[in-house]
């Protein structure tokens, strides 16, 4: 059971019970379609003549066949998996259509060669302040098309003709003459910086992830992204990388298993360690040491089977479960190695020298404490300290006074000379 545990922390779980947030999130789940904005972030895309990065992102006519953008659109056919719902909104298409010459209402100049906007925009036409319509005025009559089709290489522009045109469409204005301009859309969808050498440092593609409602639908989605992106720049020899609102927080939860893992049975070993000191016995020792890995496996398990998940609070909590969970089986172990008699007798011993205080002074005192907590207002309180202590406190008096003592009169250690 203890496998089937589940990583994240459920945002309604750390509100009081009372708080408006509770309904807020409750018909977030409800009643959310959309789910966050994703971007796939390139970076150092070569828009150069003779480099192929171009043809290897969009996705328009004379694009690659598995060019990232097409990839991301095949991506959203199968949102249960990719968790990716549409494909990406991407400036590059935009901006190659904008500047084409079938697009006459788009990219334009005057005769001075300066920037001409569509006709249904100023100063090509009068604006009237009071319907807000525009009327032409033919002050752009004279406008021509940016580039005619023997200008373009292939369709596509030279380094030249793609670094004087994009600052003119980032700054284009979209309208109903001309629906690609890219003020706005894709303002901040470029790292200017550096970008007149060839080079634009980093660019962002967005798209949507399907509606996540569960923490698991969160962790899955984020791996889901950077196992795709970790393949397209494999398969593109580019850098490419996920970005969303959530990924920083839920970042955690990608290795949460390995650092559970590893405190544990660092905890584990340091107890082993403190143990053999005491004791002077390896075989006391190793009892010990099994014990409490079972005490907390079991308290895994009973984790899954109440719905607690994996993440930094239960990860605490069940490292200094271990700590508390020595004060179950230390005390009997010690007892029994002092004894006198074969294993039955000293286990005898052990339990009646010391099983009424390991039961009256750890087992009841630690329930009377733990109770408190269940009336908590907050649903962190009880779901993280009250259930997982309170089964700590349950699991550690079976295996401390039960389960040990079948185990020491079985193949407990030779008694101390």
């Amino acid at each position: 059971m203890s496998t089937r545990l589940q990583p994240g922390l459920e945002q309604k779980i750390v509100l009081p019970r009372d708080s408006y947030l509770q309904g807020y999130f409750d018909d977030l789940e409800k009643y959310m379609k959309v789910g966050p904005p994703l971007y796939f972030v390139v970076k150092n895309f070569n828009y150069s003549s003779a480099s192929e990065n171009t043809n290897q992102i969009c996705s328009i006519n004379q694009c690659n066949s598995n060019s990232l953008l097409n990839e991301i659109a095949r991506q959203s056919l199968s949102p249960e998996t990719s968790y990716i719902a549409k494909p990406a909104a991407s400036w590059l298409d935009d901006f190659l259509i904008w500047m084409s010459p079938e697009a006459f209402g788009c990219c334009r100049k005057f005769v001075n060669g300066n920037y001409c906007p569509p006709d249904d925009q100023p100063p090509c036409c009068q604006l009237d302040q009071d319907s807000g319509s525009c009327s032409s005025n033919g002050a752009c009559n004279n406008c021509t098309t940016c580039f005619l089709h023997s200008d373009l290489h292939n369709g596509r522009p030279s380094t030249t003709q793609f670094r004087e045109k994009l600052p003119w469409f980032l700054d284009a204005l979209p309208s109903s003459d001309c629906s690609k301009g890219g003020k706005g859309a894709y303002s901040t969808s470029l790292d200017h910086s550096g970008y007149e050498n060839g080079i634009i440092q980093a660019s962002a593609f967005r798209t949507y992830h399907t509606p996540l409602n569960k923490q698991t639908d969160y962790v899955n989605s984020l791996r889901a992204a950077r196992d795709f992106s970790s393949q397209m720049s494999k398969d593109l020899q580019m850098e490419i990388f996920p970005y969303s609102v959530f990924h920083i927080f839920f970042e955690q939860y990608l290795s949460v298993w390995k650092t559970a893992i590893m405190n544990i049975c660092v905890c584990l070993g340091a107890v082993f360690v403190v143990c053999f000191v005491v004791t002077s016995s390896l075989w006391a020792s190793a009892i010990i040491l099994i014990v409490l890995a079972m005490i907390v496996l079991d308290l895994m398990g009973v984790m899954a089977v109440l719905g607690i998940q994996l993440n930094a609070i239960s990860i605490v909590n069940l490292v200094m479960s271990i700590g508390i969970a020595v004060e179950f089986c230390v005390h009997i172990t010690h007892a029994f190695m002092i004894g006198i008699g074969d294993r039955e007798n000293r286990v005898r011993q052990a339990l009646s020298t010391m099983g009424a205080s390991v039961f009256s002074g750890i087992t009841l005192t630690k329930l009377v404490g733990v109770i408190v907590l269940r009336f908590a207002k907050s649903e962190v309180f009880v779901v993280y300290y009250f259930q997982m202590y309170l089964a700590l406190v349950l699991i550690g008096f079976l295996h401390g006074l039960i389960f040990l003592p079948v185990v020491l009169s079985l193949c407990g250690p030779p008694q101390k000379t």
